[in-house]
């Protein structure tokens, strides 16, 4: 972990935000520049006034000479398990300072305003963040004891190949991949189709946790995957098109495996699973599952498959042993505590602030 660099800058000060009355200013803050920006107020309503594990606490950053409210951090509570006990942990979240005020010193300050924060009132603090505000992080003394891989599937070639061959050529290129792949997918060859029983769901299905309670856990850093976290986290902060592809060995029997999945907000033909769990827990991945979430995401039209995900060794081959490649990696940073040993980390994009 870096030392901590405390910053004095005698032109901001911080405060400690009130949620109810703080709403409209937040919002504003945001507006332009995070998130959801047709659904801001649901953003902030379902995160810091819904939330039902907690309060979570505010921090804003105030310019002294004008008295203007300029930057906003939130902590938000989240059970999570480690070493095999359930504590709540507070994730960082829409950190945003305004441009004109968008310099390391007042960011700093608000970052170590949120660090106090979370210290006061949960076990240990992390954050996920874009290039800027992991900058800040590493400043302020966040450690990174895992990185978020980026791990992508290609499911029709047309688009991909008409961006690396651009014109006629890129067209029939894609279109033969493609046309050779739909082929393939027909042909009888072992173990092609896995026979479980795979479905499409709106709402959470009670054997989601069912799943979850008797899977292994592992000592490392998880989030606890209950009924109440997949409802909040994935039904009420916003996405375009958010649903659950269950597989079962049976219609109504004990899950395998679930996987959420949403429609990419920047580019339609890419599907985004946001977490998935198996029977294996944190130890290994079925591969037979996520066949099928590649055959599903396909004959519902996307055109690839991303998940960001860092876990266990075995969970990541199988991930890889059915096609998916890396395409990235971001920062997984946790202050007041040293997840590098004793169990590591699982982690998806669960652990977002939404």
């Amino acid at each position: 972990m870096e030392a901590a660099v405390i910053v004095h800058d005698d032109r901001y000060e911080t405060v400690e935000g009130h949620l109810e009355r703080d709403r409209a200013t937040v919002i504003g803050i945001w507006r332009g520049h995070i998130g959801w920006q047709g659904q801001l107020e649901r953003m902030y309503d379902v995160f810091y006034l819904g939330c039902p594990f907690g309060r979570p606490r505010l921090q804003l950053l105030r310019h002294r000479a004008s008295g203007e409210i300029v930057g906003t951090v939130g902590v938000g509570p989240r059970p999570m398990l480690w070493q095999g006990r359930e504590l709540l942990v507070g994730v960082a979240s829409h950190f945003v300072v305004l441009p004109a005020h968008r310099s390391f010193k007042p960011a700093m300050r608000l970052a170590q305003a949120m660090i106090a924060s979370s210290r006061e009132h949960f076990a240990f603090g992390y954050a996920m963040t874009n290039a800027r505000g992991g900058a800040v992080c590493k400043r302020v003394g966040f450690a990174v004891p895992a990185q978020l891989f980026r791990h992508v599937r290609v499911l029709r070639y047309r688009g991909y190949v008409a961006r690396v061959l651009p014109g006629p050529l890129g067209r029939a290129g894609g279109a033969l991949l493609d046309g050779a792949l739909a082929a393939s997918r027909h042909l009888p060859l072992p173990g092609r189709r896995s026979n479980l029983h795979v479905t499409w769901t709106d709402a959470v299905d009670p054997r989601m946790q069912a799943l979850w309670e008797q899977s292994a856990h592992g000592d490392g850093l998880c989030t606890v995957r209950s009924t109440r976290m997949l409802e909040w986290r994935f039904l009420g902060l916003p996405a375009i098109r958010r649903r659950f592809l269950l597989v079962a060995p049976a219609p109504g029997a004990p899950l395998l495996a679930w996987f959420a999945c949403e429609t990419n907000a920047h580019a339609p033909g890419l599907m985004t699973v946001t977490d998935a769990w198996f029977a294996g827990g944190v130890r290994e991945a079925d591969r037979r599952a996520i066949r099928e979430l590649c055959r599903m995401g396909y004959e519902a039209g996307y055109d690839a498959i991303q998940l960001r995900l860092t876990a266990a060794q075995p969970v990541l081959d199988a991930w890889r042993a059915e096609g998916f490649v890396t395409r990235g990696q971001q920062p997984f940073f946790v202050h007041g505590l040293d997840a590098r040993h004793d169990g590591g980390v699982h982690i998806t994009d669960i652990e977002q602030d939404g």
